[in-house]
């Protein structure tokens, strides 16, 4: 999981990088305008902010294992790194691996999939993700 996250009170990462590349808050604002419904635009959105209190919605403790990906300059790093956190309280495993010199999708995006940390990245995913296969008793075969 990329962090996708935003809220009504800026974090640090948030003021820090904001407008730091292509992907800013300007651009994450829009996205979560497109998305929400009509008339209910809020950064604080259940949808948009998992952290909310009295958010709604499925309780944490019902979260799937989440494996979060963050990049060193990703301005929405913090509220991953709270998100993860939250999930370990309640016994969701929840790892967080973070990438130094990278930028948020740095692993998805075209121009950037051959770099070191997105390779890294790829070779992580694999690995939770086998673990997480073998744990619910399948083999994992290529």
């Amino acid at each position: 999981m990329y962090p996708f996250f935003i809220g009504n009170v800026p974090t640090h990462s948030e003021i820090k990088l904001a407008n730091s590349y292509f992907y800013d808050k300007t651009m994450c604002v829009l996205a979560w305008k497109l998305f929400l419904p009509e008339g209910e635009f809020d950064l604080d959105h259940p949808a948009a902010n998992p952290l909310v209190a009295g958010r709604g919605g499925p309780p944490l403790k019902r979260m799937p294992p989440t494996l979060t990906i963050i990049a060193e300059h990703d301005w929405m790093k913090d509220r991953a790194i709270a998100y993860s956190e939250e999930l370990r309280k309640v016994n969701v495993d929840a790892p967080v691996l973070e990438y130094k010199d990278a930028v948020h999708e740095f692993a998805t995006l075209d121009m950037l999939l051959k770099t070191p940390q997105a390779q890294a990245c790829a070779e992580d995913i694999a690995i939770w993700v086998k673990k997480h296969i073998s744990l619910r008793g399948h083999e994992f075969s290529y």
